[in-house]
């Protein structure tokens, strides 16, 4: 037995002494009761530890340790309210033990008593004043209670050990107004700028405060002392423009709005919409072009080897409609890091506009390489691929994300669009393997016609191009695409009459949406008949719409 209760006691004092940090218990408490109720414990065992707790509890009323661990095992399973009267207790008979009062304090915020935890932490404050931590929750129960001014107290003492700073003014100043203090609201600020003259900050936050209340004069006064003392800082020249915009000043306004652009302190974020209102306004208003002029440049030498300067340019010329340029400038802020994938959506629908098709292609295969891991962009990629008929390209590439793929709709698209590409390639063995790989998933009638026109195009395996289109018109009937590769297929094969039968019915079916490829099929066909006169009007009719559908 006494090897036993060693063991046991080592193994409470090694967890307890690195994971808790609490046991004032002394020799009193070490009975046999009190290391039944820790071994249960720190084994997991919690309701027996609960039972074991409580009988300690019963016998001592007040022990530090069985009123700590027992409410930390009621706050565990949520039971707030038995925890908090066990606190209650524990705080009252051990006022100094601070894991006590913190347990106390984060109960109180469960039961939503900020009140509560903010007495709580303010015991703590005067326990351990060298914890800013306590402070801090000191001054967010304060703010979660509504209790304006016990803030302000805290945010004080909060200064008294840390210092002023412009985050604790300005916290302070809300407090003020939360509580519609505006006297004390702006003693804080004019304290804080007499006290520290050398922190521009202060006096813009107090410019701000009289704009906001209504008191431009005072506001103005404020910023001229401040733009006297700071000539050259950014964020109070834009303040001064600011007010001066409002009073209706647009002139002095626009001075102090080029000199915020021209001087360091202001992040590109915030010049980025007041450079392009301004370069918008210079349209209407060509005396200031000098001006915009001047600041773009001016952004540009402080700007310009970050991305986002790239995508300012690039929007600039967007509006002014070069879509060349602006492609670039995405293009640029792209190599800079900037890869969202917004930005490569958005360069490449320029780019298709203006069809530039050499620097599509380049963004796509930085998107292939910097998205390898993202299935749609992949998709989005090869689809682009196709579109811009870079079969080399998106020929293997669909063939190995088909390879991949789960989704069986997913997987035949793709090799349908690997298929198309291969034979574009005159890759026939290729093309062949992924259009049969397509129809062992589905049969449908688009791929059965698609690999049909490919096979009679090349004259290759036409028996098998038959029973292929044959199939694709059984399951879409009277279809003039299909019709068309049935008679080309047929003409491929001689079966020239036979050809004349099913072009004859497409071209019925074409009336409305006449297509050239399919009349000079249709002339190629007659003149295998010998039908000259025929042939040269079906040739007359394909040249007719290639004119009237020329770009």
């Amino acid at each position: 037995m006494q090897k036993l209760l060693l063991a046991l006691l080592g193994l409470f004092f090694t967890a307890t002494s690195y994971a808790q940090g609490l046991s004032k218990e002394g020799p009193s408490v070490l009975t046999e009761l009190f290391y039944q109720a820790e071994t249960f414990r720190i084994t997991g065992r919690t309701g027996l530890a609960r039972q074991s707790y409580k009988r300690i509890l019963k016998q001592d009323t007040e022990n530090e340790t069985a009123l700590y661990q027992l409410a930390r095992i009621m706050f565990a399973q949520a039971d707030y309210l038995a925890a908090q009267q066990l606190l209650a207790r524990g705080t009252s008979a051990h006022p100094s033990n601070e894991w006590i009062w913190r347990l106390q304090a984060q109960n109180a915020r469960q039961l939503g008593d900020f009140r509560a935890a903010l007495a709580s932490f303010r015991a703590l404050q005067e326990l351990r004043p060298d914890k800013l931590e306590y402070v801090q929750e000191s001054l967010q129960s304060a703010v979660a209670a509504g209790l304006m001014e016990e803030a302000i107290s805290i945010l004080e003492s909060l200064e008294k050990l840390s210092g002023i700073t412009p985050e604790t003014v300005k916290q302070k100043m809300e407090f003020y107004l939360q509580a519609n203090d505006l006297k004390g609201a702006e003693k804080v600020l004019r304290q804080a700028a007499d006290t520290q003259p050398k922190r521009v900050e202060y006096l813009g936050l107090l410019g701000q405060f009289y704009d906001a209340n209504g008191q431009s004069k005072k506001a103005l006064k404020v910023l001229k002392l401040a733009v006297s003392r700071f000539p050259e800082n950014a964020a109070i020249a834009m303040e001064m423009a600011r007010v001066l915009q409002s009073k209706g000043d647009v002139e002095g306004s626009i001075i102090y709005l080029e000199k915020a652009l021209r001087y360091p302190g202001l992040t590109l974020q915030d010049k980025a919409p007041v450079l392009l209102s301004l370069w918008e306004g210079s349209k209407k208003d060509p005396s200031m072009i000098s001006m915009v002029n001047r600041s773009w440049e001016h952004t540009k030498v402080l700007h310009g080897s970050e991305g986002a300067w790239d995508l300012l340019e690039a929007e600039k010329f967007l509006f002014e409609g070069d879509l060349e340029a602006s492609a670039l400038s995405y293009h640029s802020a792209i190599k800079k890091g900037l890869n969202a994938i917004e930005i490569y959506q958005q360069l490449m629908a320029i780019a298709e506009e203006a069809g530039l098709k050499e620097l599509a292609i380049e963004v796509l295969d930085d998107l292939q390489e910097n998205y390898a891991q993202d299935e749609e962009i992949q998709q989005y990629v090869v689809f682009s691929y196709y579109q811009w008929k870079d079969w080399s390209r998106c020929a293997p590439l669909a063939a190995k994300h088909a390879k991949n793929s789960m989704i069986p709709s997913t997987k035949k698209w793709l090799l349908d669009l690997a298929a198309h590409s291969y034979f574009a390639l005159d890759s026939f063995s290729d093309g062949v393997t992924n259009y049969e790989l397509s129809l062992s998933i589905d049969r449908d009638p688009g791929t059965l016609n698609n690999y049909a026109w490919e096979l009679g195009k090349r004259g290759k395996k036409l028996h098998y191009a038959l029973e292929l289109v044959e199939e694709s018109n059984d399951k879409n009937a009277l279809d003039p695409t299909v019709l068309d590769t049935w008679a080309w297929v047929l003409y491929k094969m001689r079966r020239f009459s036979e050809a004349q039968d099913k072009m004859e019915l497409a071209l019925q079916l074409l009336r409305t949406t006449p297509d050239a490829v399919v009349f000079r099929h249709a002339a190629a066909i007659e003149k295998a008949l010998g039908n000259v006169e025929q042939e040269a009007i079906y040739r007359s009719k394909a040249n007719e719409i290639e004119v009237n559908h020329a770009p």
